[in-house]
């Protein structure tokens, strides 16, 4: 490596001056980011900087030392930029989670609504038994809840899923049984 006084006179010619420092900017640069493009173009917008501000660099003790602090800098702001554009990509995919659960949570609660003005319109007992199937109960805990046979449940609720099919083919509701 030149003393600071052939660099600094080097530092004019800019072919000598990439070609004394661009390789070691490049290794720097890849350590910090892991990239080697990355790597590549932060070292060429280092000495593209220190290039256009050269006078205010005649002072320096070491170049060397200066381009360290720069491409270690730059790489540094690369990460925390890298970092910061995850972090919006991640909120702005959580936001568009939460925009899909409401858009769930309305479509859910209309289709619901839907099914409750459509089970009104059956006959009492018929409404009875499918009130009992959606909080959960089987055909068995049906009759005995109504004081009826199993049967009679079976028959009921199948009468009950026809005219709820023809409520909501009727009114050009399309929901699957």
């Amino acid at each position: 490596m030149r003393n600071n006084k052939d660099a600094m006179s080097s530092h004019f010619d800019l072919g000598n001056f990439i070609r004394d420092h661009f390789a070691s900017l490049c290794a720097i640069a890849f350590k910090i980011t892991g990239n080697s493009e990355v790597a590549k173009d932060l070292a060429q917008d280092v000495i593209i900087k220190f290039w256009e501000n050269q006078g205010q660099h005649k002072q320096l003790d070491s170049i060397e030392n200066y381009l360290f602090i720069m491409i270690r800098n730059e790489a540094l702001n690369y990460l925390r930029g890298l970092s910061r554009e995850k972090n919006r990509h991640e909120k702005a995919s959580l936001n568009s989670e939460q925009e899909e659960s409401l858009w769930d949570t309305i479509i859910e609660q209309e289709a619901n609504q839907l099914l409750q003005t459509a089970i009104a319109t059956l006959p009492p007992q018929c409404n009875r038994i499918v009130e009992l199937s959606l909080t959960g109960k089987n055909t068995k805990e049906i009759a005995e809840t109504l004081n009826i046979t199993v049967n009679t449940v079976k028959v009921l609720k199948s009468r009950a899923i026809h005219k709820l099919r023809e409520y909501f083919s009727r009114n050009d509701i399309w929901i699957e049984f």
